[in-house]
């Protein structure tokens, strides 16, 4: 068995700053809506339709950005490299938020945020591929979990950050800070990549074997196995499956014309379209604004919403520590029923004692709760496991592309329902969710009868669920065997 080394777990950390720095760049935009100077600074009355529209135009084309670096950070980083892809991702999320916190009209605002978008939504897409190709089978769920952690944890940072700045004197400062602190995390993402390997899947592609063994040895070395037989045994394994998968179809078109590759982009596009079906990115987007219609004023809102995604972070810690042991199809059953209870309750609480003439304490005060309890199953059971699953069911010639056809999914949800969000949150209210409790009874029926246990495979091994070949070592002989034999051919000749 291949050990997982603690520089494998502290690459691992590095790498999933990538997360961090998605979650912070996409969550400040819903603190600075709820600080005060923000619409002083734009002229904006928050309590208009002109206003909800403003809102809904930012976040549609911040997504518009991610879908687009999605798309293009999976082919990029074929030719150059999972490592320099996560680089030049860093770099231009870097300037896309500092051009952000710059802004000095609305319309700025919404072009850069395209920029900032397509650097973050590249990072979504490739830290999630990183840390699946560089991990053991036996904790590839425990660091590719660390994907939502990380991710979930910008949320919360970027909740605390903007209760703070809600204090701050200076109006201005309180929406522009929280979005030029995003640079930090894209800055030493940055830096952080010169001491990243380059994935060993990714270099036995490109068939430099030599690198990938030696990055293989680094990253899985155990000192209680000095000839490093079990990294060898991972090693073989890995490089004659790929050896093989080399000669298959790759690249989108690919995908799309090869019937188990379709297969696999199915199940990996919707568990993230699922994901989203749930309502928690426009939960999670406007809650600053929905805690105001349950009653609570001030700086409240804020400080709820820097609660819930602590929670949130919670749960994906422990779901990155048990899901190796309890398998990703509990998990997504577990987190989609639970994510349904919580929904059917605020439901309830919201159309019964919240919205009405007279609204009711203790119903408010149950409808908070349904959102703690929402988030709690979201974070320990979907988070993780969504991308964990959706980077891991690919082989490696197609992983970075049907990954970034996952986060496309992912994003172009988001654009569907947080866009309209604003406003149907004002107009219609709880009747909303409505819709997202409806679309979580499909997934759950979905991933029972169609998503098969992926846990202690390795990523080759997968290869067996969708009838396609998986190979030993004795492949690449022949391929060698043959070769050697062509090349006495035309010697003799």
């Amino acid at each position: 068995m291949a050990k997982t080394s603690n520089y494998n777990i502290a690459v691992g950390m590095i790498v999933a700053l990538g997360s961090f720095s998605y979650g912070f760049g996409f969550a400040t935009f819903a603190t600075s809506i709820g600080q005060p100077g923000f619409y002083s600074y734009f002229a904006l009355d928050p309590t208009t339709a002109y206003t909800n529209s403003i809102l809904g135009a930012v976040n549609a084309l911040f997504f518009l950005g991610a879908c687009l670096g999605a798309l293009a950070g999976g082919p990029l980083s074929d030719h150059i490299g999972r490592r320099y892809t996560i680089l030049a991702a860093a770099l231009i999320a870097f300037v896309g938020g500092a051009l952000a916190a710059g802004s000095v009209h609305i319309a700025m605002l919404i072009v850069v945020r395209i920029l900032q978008g397509c650097g973050l939504g590249a990072l979504a897409t490739l830290t999630p591929v990183y840390l699946s190709e560089a991990s053991t089978k036996e904790k590839r769920g425990m660091l590719t979990g660390l994907h939502g952690f990380f991710l979930v944890s910008g949320y919360n940072i970027s909740a605390w950050v903007g209760y703070g700045c809600f204090y701050s004197k200076n109006l201005t400062f309180g929406w522009r800070g929280p979005i030029a602190f995003t640079c930090i995390p894209c800055l030493l993402l940055a830096i952080g990549c010169i001491w990243v390997p380059e994935s060993p899947r990714y270099l036995l592609m490109k068939d430099r074997s030599d690198e990938a063994w030696r990055n293989v040895q680094r990253l899985h070395h155990d000192a209680a196995d000095p000839t490093d037989s079990a990294a060898h045994e991972e090693f073989a394994q890995m490089r004659a499956q790929i050896a093989f998968e080399r000669t298959q179809p790759s690249g989108y078109w690919g995908i799309l014309t090869t019937r188990s590759y379709r297969k696999r982009a199915f199940l990996s596009c919707f568990v993230q379209f699922a994901a989203n079906n749930t309502g928690g990115l426009v939960i999670n987007y406007y809650s600053v604004i929905i805690y105001g219609d349950l009653g609570l004023t001030g700086s409240l809102p804020l400080l709820m919403y820097a609660i819930y995604t602590l929670i949130g972070a919670l749960g994906n810690l422990c779901g990155l520590l048990t899901i190796d042991k309890t398998g990703r199809r509990f998990a997504l059953l577990t987190g989609f029923s639970g994510c349904l209870v919580a929904l059917v309750l605020e439901i309830a609480m919201l159309g019964k004692y919240v919205t009405v003439a007279v609204p009711n304490p203790a119903g408010e005060k149950v409808a908070v709760f349904a959102l703690m309890f929402f988030v709690f199953f979201y974070g320990f059971f979907i988070d993780a496991a969504s991308f964990i699953y959706s980077s891991e069911i690919y082989p490696t010639n197609i992983r970075a592309r049907g990954m970034a056809l996952a986060t496309f999914t992912y994003f172009a949800a988001c654009v569907t329902y947080v866009t309209p969000g604003a406003t149907a949150v004002a107009t219609i209210g709880w009747r909303y969710f409505i819709i997202f409790a409806c679309l979580t009874v499909v997934s759950v029926v979905v991933i029972y009868f169609f998503y098969p246990e992926t846990k202690q495979k390795s990523l080759e091994e997968l290869a067996a669920y969708f009838g396609e070949t998986v190979v030993d070592d004795t492949y690449e002989k022949d391929v060698e065997r043959e070769k050697g034999g062509i090349e006495h051919s035309e010697k003799a000749g």
